[in-house]
Order: C-alpha cells, then structure tokens, then sequence
C-alpha cells in the first residue's frame, strides 16, 4: 500500500478529544463510550484522517493485547492510508497479528487481498433443532460437572489452563476475556472433572428460546476416549433445561473431528453464518500448530 501525499489521506493518532470529529457510519459500530474505552484500554494503536473523519479503531482480540483486532472501519476515500498507518501503529507495538473478522463487514474478498489481510481460519456454523436427539441412557458417563465461577481459583485456573492445552494459539481465551464473558448473567462454564482430573469445560450462553455452545474442550491427552461426544450431550441438556428450542455453535473449517461429532449429535451446518478471520501477521512463529 502506498500512502498519498495529499493533506486529507494524512493518518495519526487517535485520542479520546479527537471521537466528537470522526465521521461516523450509520447506525454507529461503536458508540462513543465504547470508543473511549478502546482508546484508554488500548492507546496508541488506533488512527483518523482530521480531514475527512475516516478512522479506524482497534481492540485487544479476547483481551489479548498481543492480537489487535478491527473494531470499526470508517474509510470511503483514503483505505489505503488509514491501514497502512494502523498497521505501522500495530506492529509498532508488539502486536503478533492485526485481524479483521469478515462476519463483521460487508466488503468484498478483494479488499482484504488488497490491504494485506490473509485468510487465517474459516468458521462454520452449525445448529441443533430441539429436541432433535435424545440421551441413550446407556451411554456411558465418566465426567462429573461442576459449574465454574472466577471465585473458584484453582477450577477456575485449571480451566484456563485446559483452554490453553486444547486450543490454537490464536484461539486461547485471555484470563481477562474469562472474567469479561463469566461476569455476563446468562453465561455457564462447566468443568467436567474425572476425580481430581479436570478434562474437560464447556462455555454456553444462554439466550431466549435458544443457546449457543461457545467453547467445548476436551484436554489432550484424554481426547479419542469419548468425552468430547459426553461434554456436548452434558451442553445441550443443559442448554435444553434452560427452555432452548435450538442450539448454535462454530468450529475452525480445518477441525473435522469436531464437525464429526457435531454432524453425528444431530447438529447441521448454517451456511449463511460462516465467516471468515483475516489478518496482517507480524509473527508467524505464533501461528504455528
């Protein structure tokens, strides 16, 4: 990308002072209490054009700093200027990755090709209509749940912990992403505990009329034994007791395992809920599996 010359493609900062000057979409991405908030939680990364009020601001992705993701993308003229100065900015400070999720935006595939944002993960969607398969009850159960709360410091850490063993680098939740999602009153994580093991967790959010499984894990060294199939009969009969009709979730495009078990629990795909994670990276070594 090369930036223009011209006085109203010139990029800086962006500062709380500067949010009553954006040009902002309508209706807004970001209010601007929630704008000031990115600013003050994440300085110095986030970027305007004074003259035509595009900007472009960024946030910790799942309250990792080291992954900046898109919050909002303001630009009619000046693209090119505004990410090659949010991307300066973001490298500049530590950044691994800059990301764009495409479930969020409705520009072409050639714009991202364009600014440099490659494909990183493909997600899929799937739900479940209720009750669309019942339990067996001889089907065997080996893991005992018990609902996690952050007050719970060492289930709480081992579940970070578990997250981490099961999960890509890209993917990992933050402890602070744990506190943020466990402090919303319609969120449930379980830990599955096989005695003092604990091998396995699930995240829901429970919604009217419908759920969605956020995070399913299993550790490592426990998987191909059946307790991924057991964890998710666990989430969708809890999900179930909580009135839901029907159940959604999404999993990495390259995760077949998972979208085998998903497809054998009665889950179907919802085509038109894919998306897409792009990103400039700045550290490959991250992205490694």
């Amino acid at each position: 990308m090369r930036e223009s010359a011209s006085m109203d493609a010139i990029a800086v900062p962006l500062s709380a002072a500067d949010i009553p000057n954006l040009r902002l979409d309508e209706p807004a991405r970001l209010s601007e209490r929630r704008t000031a908030d990115l600013l003050s939680s994440y300085p110095d990364r986030s970027v305007w054009i004074p003259a035509t009020g595009e900007h472009a601001v960024v946030g910790p992705w799942r309250h990792r700093p080291e992954l900046a993701v898109i919050e909002a993308l303001t630009a009619f003229r000046n693209e090119p200027a505004l990410l090659q100065a949010l991307t300066a900015r973001t490298r500049a400070a530590g950044a691994a990755a800059l990301l764009f999720l495409e479930s969020d935006e409705t520009r072409r595939p050639a714009f991202y090709g364009r600014h440099g944002f490659e494909p990183l993960e493909q997600i899929q969607t799937y739900e479940l209509s209720m009750p669309a398969r019942r339990s067996d009850p001889n089907e065997p159960t080996r893991l005992r749940f018990a609902r996690v709360e952050v007050r719970d410091g060492p289930l709480f850490s081992r579940v970070i912990a578990l997250d981490h063993e099961a999960f890509p680098w890209l993917w990992w939740n933050s402890e602070a992403e744990f506190h943020a999602y466990m402090a919303m009153p319609e969120v449930e994580v379980w830990a599955g505990r096989h005695g003092e093991q604990v091998l396995a967790y699930v995240g829901l959010t429970h919604f009217p009329g419908w759920g969605h499984l956020d995070r399913i894990a299993v550790a490592p060294r426990a998987q191909n034994g059946g307790l991924g199939r057991e964890s998710l009969r666990f989430a969708i009969g809890r999900v179930a007791a909580m009135g839901a009709k029907r159940m959604a979730l999404s999993t990495q495009g390259d995760n077949i395992r998972s979208q085998r078990l998903y497809a054998r629990m009665g889950f179907r795909r919802t085509l038109g809920h894919d998306y897409t994670v792009r990103g400039v990276v700045f550290d490959r070594t991250k992205f490694t599996r």
